[in-house]
């Protein structure tokens, strides 16, 4: 636990340094007085005390990503895990993981899609296009979930108060656009990235640290599964279906 909690602890800190100097080279103190992670990397991203409505979304924000089952970083992590490494390789494995476009971007994604919206009207032929070259809509669906994703209905719920509180929530309504038509068009529920996208922009917080984030909250979840795999624990080795050609007659060097 102890190295669980270490990582839960420099990861916000790092992470900002990274940002900060990789993108306005200016270095900054990974330390703060605040006693939440979220106000933590809050302050450490804006430089000041952050602002209480804020602090609170992206607390829920952290509750609501630090856990959800055997998702293909959780199943890396204790594969890992269960080959007896240490807890810093087996939650590499799971960053690892994670890197994929299928599995960690889909928030960077979908606030690449609702920024391309400069009208509510044009939402409907957008995606209708995009449908039709069969492009994925990022933030919609779940392989788990097949009537709604329960996550969804709070980040939502904070993306709309953190849009009324900046005054203007035309990215809040852009969103409920493409919600409304990709259910009408696909029955397609959006997932928990999809609000949390606008909620992130409304905390104006860059898209480039979106999965970031995202490490950040589930290495507690990820580390969690690393100590449930080490308790009773079996080297995860699964069995390989073999698709290959069909077998054939062995030939001599000297007759091929």
């Amino acid at each position: 636990t102890q190295v669980a909690n270490r990582l839960l602890a420099i990861f916000p800190g790092a992470l900002l340094y990274w940002y900060h100097y990789s993108h306005h080279q200016r270095k900054i103190d990974p330390l703060s007085e605040e006693k939440s992670l979220a106000a933590h990397f809050l302050f450490l991203l804006k430089g000041h005390v952050p602002d209480p409505l804020e602090a609170r979304a992206m607390n829920v924000s952290l509750i609501l990503y630090a856990e959800h089952e055997f998702n293909a970083s959780t199943f890396a992590a204790r594969v890992a895990a269960s080959t007896l490494t240490d807890c810093y390789s087996s939650i590499t494995a799971a960053i690892g993981t994670l890197r994929g476009p299928l599995h960690g971007g889909a928030n960077e994604a979908a606030m690449a899609l609702i920024k391309q919206f400069d009208s509510l009207h044009k939402v409907e032929d957008k995606l209708s296009e995009m449908l039709s070259r069969k492009e994925k809509i990022m933030g919609f669906g779940h392989r788990v979930y097949r009537e709604s994703d329960p996550r969804n209905a709070v980040i939502k719920s904070w993306s709309r108060k953190l849009a009324d509180r900046t005054g203007d929530g035309y990215y809040y309504r852009v969103s409920e656009a493409i919600e409304k038509f990709m259910w009408q068009e696909k029955k397609l529920f959006p997932n928990l990235d999809f609000y949390s996208a606008s909620a992130y922009y409304f905390m104006g917080i860059p898209v480039p640290l979106y999965t970031p984030i995202f490490v950040c909250s589930r290495t507690a979840g990820w580390a969690a599964h690393i100590f449930e795999q080490r308790a009773d624990n079996a080297l995860i080795r699964p069995s390989a279906k073999y698709t290959g050609p069909a077998p054939r007659e062995y030939l001599p060097l000297e007759k091929r």
